[in-house]
């Protein structure tokens, strides 16, 4: 296994380039695994068979990576790819209030202070606010693989699993 913490930010696009078929190579030639860490999600959709996306240190969705980025689930995996030029996204960041303290991690999810289906009264409509405010959760299968640790996407299950 190889783990990588972000192989190639800040590399020029010909090493850039060089250090991803490596990489790519040692993966396709002898089936090295990687843990790859990375901001970039543009080479997470290059390089990864499986995407897990981190928020204040922990895991809130997980899955296979054209899923996961194309199909999020937590609002927070859909806030970053709303930023992502190359997936059509804004230039600018959509998120209210600053990051929180993350010695000061807030109760219920992680994510609620600053989550859009929050703040829009999303999941206020679907009865889950107080327990996105006040309940933590953990990953749960919304489709086949698909794991996010969301409240709503759970009460939305029905409309995310096919029948």
């Amino acid at each position: 296994i190889i783990v990588a913490d972000e192989p190639v930010s800040s590399l020029d696009a010909s090493v850039r380039g060089e250090i991803l078929k490596l990489l790519l190579g040692l993966r396709d030639d002898f089936g090295i695994a990687m843990l790859v860490v990375t901001h970039d999600l543009g080479l997470a959709w290059t390089i990864a068979d499986r995407v897990a996306i981190m928020y204040l240190g922990r895991i809130v969705e997980i899955g296979p990576a054209e899923d996961v980025l194309t199909k999020p689930l937590h609002p927070y995996t859909k806030a970053l790819l709303e930023v992502v030029p190359e997936a059509g996204g804004l230039s600018r960041p959509i998120l209210s209030g600053e990051a929180p303290d993350p010695t000061h991690i807030p109760e219920g999810c992680r994510f609620h202070p600053r989550c859009p289906e929050v703040n829009s009264g999303a999941a206020a409509n679907a009865g889950v606010e107080a327990r996105c405010r006040g309940e933590d959760l953990t990953l749960i299968e919304l489709r086949p693989g698909h794991l996010a640790a969301c409240h709503l996407a759970a009460a939305r299950r029905d409309d995310v699993v096919p029948a």
